[in-house]
């Protein structure tokens, strides 16, 4: 309980909700989905006692997904729901008679629709489905073994993630509101930015002179013209300087922060004012190590927790990475500083971890040895 909701601060009402952040701040859109497609390039392997399974129904699954959605789409779905609200939770259907107790489908949802049910004894009691658009009592309970939960730390609710976007939301509100105001600059002309006062003025007067305002210096082609006004008039401007309203400035530091959250290299995010060709390719290699790769891992990592083990034992799933060009730039080197450790008659196998890293198996020894 001491984890719960209860803990949670209370949502603030100026604060943007992760999917206004996707559709309307282009920072996030273009983070999000730099993100998720490369990501959803990566294929998962399965297998068995370590060994590839190409023909495992599990591999199958993984390629088939459902009949509604390829691979690629699927993964880009559910990688798009975890990079933006921090969770993502796959549903698994077993409508096969021939393996009915496998799962034969899976679908991603975020946890809008897909909620966890905490458990004073287990934990984790279940999950509530709901269905999109429908009412907040609708829905249907799915058991724990039915759902492959993705999500990111949150420190308060265990079982939930929390966005990346969590901090940042009231600065990309902020941002959206700066655009907004910039709008109305061009879109009113200068009208807004200065304040008429007119001796003996009665309501009606005030809106005869308002609407003539507007019609002879509120639209396109009309703005910045001569304006006439009587001797008993006054007019005290009331707009912001530039120096005062640096929209420039707060987009770019909205981007360097959206950049900062996600771990992507700014160059990415049109931040070009330091790019070469040399950093890009570093950067490049960087948004894949940093950014894509531990997510991808993390994916994998909750596919053979959660779903492997109902294909039997000693299931695994992991991302084949092989055909991933960024992370091949280096491969040349990598290899020579590996044969360089075995002709110092290092071990192999500690040689191997030290230099591949996490790429490493023991099948690349045969190769360069």
């Amino acid at each position: 309980a001491a984890a719960g909701p209860d803990r949670a601060a209370a949502p603030d009402p100026a604060a943007l909700d992760y999917e206004t952040c996707y559709a309307r701040c282009d920072d996030v859109y273009a983070a999000v989905s730099l993100l998720a497609d490369n990501a959803a390039q990566v294929p998962f392997q399965v297998k068995v006692a370590g060994q590839v399974a190409p023909d495992h129904p599990l591999q199958e699954l993984l390629a088939r997904i459902n009949p509604h959605q390829g691979a690629t789409e699927f993964w880009h779905r559910a990688y798009g729901h975890l990079w933006l609200t921090g969770e993502c939770f796959l549903l698994t259907e077993r409508n096969n008679p021939a393996a009915p107790d496998q799962p034969h489908e899976l679908w991603a949802f975020s946890g809008r629709v897909i909620e966890p049910v905490a458990d004073a004894q287990d934990y984790l009691a279940g999950y509530r489905f709901r269905p999109p658009g429908g009412l907040p009592a609708s829905g249907f309970a799915i058991a724990p073994r039915d759902v492959v939960p993705l999500t990111l730390f949150h420190p308060l609710k265990p079982l939930r993630g929390l966005s990346p976007l969590a901090s940042l939301r009231l600065g990309l509100s902020a941002e959206l509101h700066a655009k907004r105001a910039n709008l109305d600059l061009f879109a009113n002309g200068l009208l807004s930015d200065f304040a008429l006062s007119f001796e003996f003025a009665n309501d009606e007067q005030r809106r005869r002179t308002r609407e003539a305002l507007h019609a002879q210096h509120g639209a396109d082609g009309r703005r910045h013209g001569f304006l006439m006004l009587e001797n008993t008039t006054r007019i005290e401007k009331l707009s912001l300087t530039p120096r005062d309203a640096e929209f420039v400035e707060l987009d770019r530091l909205t981007t360097r922060d959206v950049a900062k959250a996600y771990r992507i290299p700014p160059m990415f995010l049109a931040q070009l004012e330091h790019a070469t060709m040399r950093n890009f390719e570093t950067g490049y290699r960087a948004l894949w190590e940093l950014a894509i790769l531990p997510r991808v891992r993390q994916v994998a990592d909750a596919l053979s927790e959660h779903l492997a083990p109902q294909y039997g034992p000693a299931v695994t799933v992991v991302p084949d990475t092989s055909g991933i060009e960024a992370l091949r730039a280096g491969d040349r080197e990598r290899v020579q500083t590996f044969q360089a450790m075995l002709t110092a008659g290092l071990d192999p196998d500690w040689a191997g971890r030290r230099v591949f890293g996490a790429d490493w198996a023991p099948e690349v020894c045969r190769g360069v040895a």
